[in-house]
């Protein structure tokens, strides 16, 4: 697993929070005293964690000027990844490496917002919606969770520019999507954006509740925390890649990825979460067809066949021509 030095920045973690129960807060701050670079909401970076490598956090932070980073970090146990390191071994006063903020779920723009936070997915959104009050622009925030307990940026969404926008729901109480859809996801609107962070099967009532009631695809922006299409392994026949015009050309097996054969032979890429999640493998197809298997690339960006996740996706063509 590599990743090309040039965007890599060192921090400090100043302080560890509470945030919930079972979620911790890190205010991460630049060395030296410089600034971080500033980002967008729905914006998130690569923490990189000694023995294990990086792993993806969105930025929520209150303020995105650089001063400082916020992360929040869920708790799964079992567990003994990224959020388990984190929480029993990370302190202030440490020494971290992250990249810089990529941004793969931006806010479009809308007359009107409809936020769904599952679980922990409500880091990128809140982010998302104290922007949205700032511009008075109309929206609802609905932040589902297990156990109201476990509730995270409560002294944020409470304030007065988000409270009467905000909206807890209780699964424990059979307030959930699933046995209670919120009467604004029952009436589309034109001017309305839908945006949506949570796991895999938050994601998939979200979008069924949306078809029942007629929503255009293009009304939905959403962030999953994994990829249900690496368990596709429909047609995973052997290709080709190629790098560049008249490169050397590699064979990728069925059940190799490109990043393995392209690291395997010493080709320098940016390789971070493995799952199509993160964009950081994001690069150029000069000619052939990919087989698109991530959840970055938007459905329009994967029909110009123009750019691949090394990760994960393959090819539908004999041969992938690259530009590395």
């Amino acid at each position: 697993m590599t990743m090309k030095d040039a965007g890599l920045i060192p921090v400090t973690i100043k302080t560890i929070d509470d945030n919930g129960v079972g979620n911790m807060s890190l205010h991460l701050v630049a060395q030296q005293g410089s600034r971080l670079p500033a980002y967008l909401p729905g914006a998130h970076i690569d923490v990189f964690i000694p023995q294990l490598g990086p792993r993806q956090y969105s930025l929520c932070s209150e303020h995105n000027d650089g001063e400082y980073y916020e992360i929040c970090v869920k708790l799964a146990e079992p567990s003994t990844g990224g959020s388990h390191f984190i929480h029993h071994h990370f302190a202030p006063g440490d020494h971290l490496t992250i990249s810089a903020p990529r941004n793969h779920f931006p806010l479009p723009q809308a007359g009107r917002y409809l936020l769904f936070a599952g679980g922990i997915g409500i880091t990128p959104l809140l982010a998302m919606a104290e922007k949205i009050a700032q511009q008075q622009i109309e929206f609802e925030l609905h932040y589902y969770l297990s156990d109201t307990e476990k509730a995270a940026f409560l002294p944020r969404l409470t304030r007065p520019a988000l409270a009467q926008h905000v909206f807890l729901h209780d699964s424990s109480a059979n307030d959930s999507l699933r046995h209670n859809t919120p009467l604004s996801l029952c009436h589309p609107e034109e001017n309305t954006q839908v945006l949506a962070c949570g796991p895999d099967g938050f994601i998939e009532r979200l979008k069924d509740i949306m078809r029942t009631h007629h929503w255009q695809e293009n009304q939905l922006s959403f962030e999953r925390f994994s990829n249900t299409n690496l368990n596709n392994e429909t047609d995973s026949q052997p290709f080709h890649i190629q790098l560049g015009s008249g490169g050397p050309r590699y064979l990728v097996g069925p059940r190799q990825t490109i990043a393995e054969v392209l690291l395997s032979a010493g080709v320098d890429i940016m390789l971070s979460c493995e799952q199509g999640i993160c964009g950081s493998c994001i690069t150029d197809v000069i000619d052939g067809i990919p087989d698109h298997r991530d959840c970055v690339l938007t459905e329009e960006e994967k029909a110009e066949n123009t750019q691949i996740t090394l990760c994960c996706s393959r090819a539908k063509s004999p041969v992938l021509i690259l530009d590395l």
